[in-house]
């Protein structure tokens, strides 16, 4: 299926003639072949996803320690909770099918291969061609730097790129998280998802918000995915490839912070420093800790990231994770319902 994707770049002949014509024929068919098998890879995408959300909310309970309840817990959910929940559910199919879309549109051309410029009856040769000059792309035949074939997978486009679609995005999405909290807008949008206190059921607590910000949330990985791969010309960066390996781990991988941000799991990555503290101990970078996301819904005026602090920090917005801060008993979820005790004792 990806090797037919991979081969969707139409190869006419060198004169202009009825197998020309032919050939346009057979490519326009072979688009809408691309176009299915890129329905199937988002029905598995989106299939290995829920699986992932599932995993994320069961697994780390054998092992992680859990966050204590400091706020108010949703224990039951409304009509309009359950509505918005299945209509971003049925989103996340639509914005998987557009974000590997994007990524065909911008796939990577490769030597010895013509291309047909569809509506203007030319076409040129990448053979014996030198690669374009950086920032600058084939618009009729993508030409960019997304990667579908096989044999062309690296460390380089596919693990490398990941890092910088997550700080990319956060980046985005740091500020978009900060404006929907302007007072004004808050009670319009944003103030749905923050009826969860404490939020504790991973995927369907995340994606309990009103569909016009799960829509920006989630389309906001394109723009990542674009700016990474395309580049930003004015800063001097002309984009790096990014295969489709890559970017299914940098949404799935998204998945699993995004989900572990509304569990109760208390989960911490870590990268060692070289350098060490007073006492003699060894320095460590967080790159995520799920207590963070746990202040914002208690305390929404900081940490706006989504799967880091990266940008708070830097805006000034971040704050850390207190154990000093008053835990109630009662408030605290019942390992067996996944409500608070009170509540269950009434049930």
């Amino acid at each position: 299926m990806v090797r037919r994707i991979a081969a969707t770049i139409p190869t006419p002949s060198e004169h202009h003639s009825a197998r020309d014509v032919i050939e346009q024929i057979a490519s326009e068919i072979t688009a809408t072949q691309c176009m299915r098998d890129l329905l199937v890879l988002t029905i598995i995408v989106v299939l290995a996803l829920e699986l992932l959300s599932n995993l994320v909310y069961f697994l780390p309970r054998f092992r992680a320690s859990s966050i204590p309840v400091r706020g108010k817990h949703l224990d039951y959910f409304s009509w309009k909770d359950s509505t918005f929940i299945a209509i971003n559910k049925c989103m996340t199919g639509l914005f998987v099918y557009f974000y590997f879309g994007y990524l065909w549109s911008v796939r990577k051309v490769g030597h010895g291969h013509q291309h047909y410029h569809h509506g203007h009856g030319d076409h040129h040769n990448h053979e014996n061609q030198e690669e374009p000059l950086e920032g600058h792309h084939h618009d009729c035949c993508g030409g960019g730097q997304g990667i579908w074939a096989m044999e062309e997978l690296s460390l380089a486009n596919t693990i490398l790129p990941i890092p910088l679609l997550f700080i990319t995005y956060d980046f985005f999405y740091t500020l978009l998280h900060w404006f929907l909290h302007v007072k004004s807008i808050y009670v319009y949008i944003h103030k749905h998802h923050h009826h969860q206190k404490a939020p504790s059921r991973a995927n369907i607590d995340a994606v309990n918000v009103h569909p016009l910000e799960f829509f920006l949330g989630e389309f906001n990985h394109i723009l990542a995915l674009h700016l990474v791969v395309r580049g930003v010309p004015l800063v001097g960066f002309h984009g790096i490839s990014v295969s489709w390996v890559g970017a299914t781990l940098f949404i799935a991988l998204g998945g699993v912070v995004a989900g572990l941000n509304h569990t109760r799991h208390d989960v911490v990555v870590r990268i060692p420093s070289w350098s060490c503290d007073g006492e003699g101990n060894k320095k460590s970078w967080t790159v995520f800790d799920s207590k963070h996301h746990d202040v914002h819904h208690r305390i929404p005026q900081s940490n706006y990231g989504q799967y880091s602090v990266l940008w708070d920090k830097y805006f000034g917005t971040f704050r850390d994770y207190d154990e000093s801060d008053r835990i109630n008993p009662a408030h605290q979820l019942d390992a067996m319902t996944g409500k608070t005790i009170k509540s269950s004792k009434k049930d």
